[in-house]
């Protein structure tokens, strides 16, 4: 699993957010640098690394989605949390088929940022773990495990927008679990991604139906009924709960 040595980037115009920022990751051994726009965060990356990108979506010259959009078009797949004052759902939408990996939405407190950071670490962590598995002897397929690995499988083409991909294994989780209320908050997460938005209402529908506390599935469908009565919602897209190792 990837440290808490990781090297983190914060591209964000205000000093005092990336004082906030950067107080917040350093003392938990965070690798931390910090670039005051776009062009100074690319010209950082073109000779090295980071682990996260921690991206301010509004800034003068260049803003974050052009910085997001100009990281993928050069190959550069390093994952990219998304934080900005002006959340909304079409910018939500647009930076994850760009490749954002999570929205927040500012005040953002420390305790939210370490969280979101740690859970995309562990995230990457499993993706280069699912990518060189260990040799282990083989557990026999139950019906249990083979929905877990349909979900997790599921979230990490989300993670990529492979959205065809993550259709088909979250279909394969719904067969095998229709009353799972994660699997249906996914399926319409990944609906709102295409733009897909009654398809999304009735998967958020049947998350809610499936578990009526859901909290992700309440956020979204929150925010579906906030976006269509009054134009717009400051609440992000709530994918749940991060992968977790078993």
């Amino acid at each position: 699993m990837m440290s808490r040595h990781a090297s983190i980037l914060i591209v964000d115009d205000e000093p005092n957010v990336r004082l906030m920022f950067r107080t917040a990751l350093v003392p938990l051994g965070y690798q931390v640098t910090t670039a005051e726009d776009g062009e100074t965060a690319l010209s950082w990356l073109a000779e090295r690394k980071a682990d996260v990108i921690i991206l301010d979506l509004q800034m003068p010259a260049m803003e974050g989605m052009n910085v997001l959009r100009h990281l993928r078009e050069s190959g550069n797949e390093t994952p990219v949390v998304i934080v900005t004052a002006h959340s909304s759902v079409p910018n939500a939408v647009q930076a994850m088929k760009l490749g954002a990996i999570d929205f927040l939405a500012k005040p953002l407190t420390p305790d939210k940022l370490r969280r979101a950071i740690a859970d995309v670490i562990e995230r990457q962590a499993d993706r280069k773990l699912a990518a060189h598995p260990p040799t282990v002897v083989p557990e026999p397929v139950t019906v249990a495990s083979q929905y877990a690995e349909d979900l997790r499988r599921a979230k990490r083409a989300l993670n990529r927008c492979a959205f065809e991909e993550a259709e088909i294994f979250l279909k394969q989780a719904i067969a095998l679990d229709p009353n799972s209320a994660e699997s249906h908050n996914l399926m319409g997460v990944l609906h709102e991604c295409r733009q897909e938005h009654d398809a999304s209402y009735r998967e958020y529908k049947a998350a809610l139906k499936a578990d009526r506390d859901y909290m992700p599935a309440r956020h979204n469908i929150t925010r579906y009924y906030e976006r269509f009565t009054l134009g717009q919602s400051d609440i992000a897209i709530d994918k749940g709960d991060p992968i977790q190792d078993d």
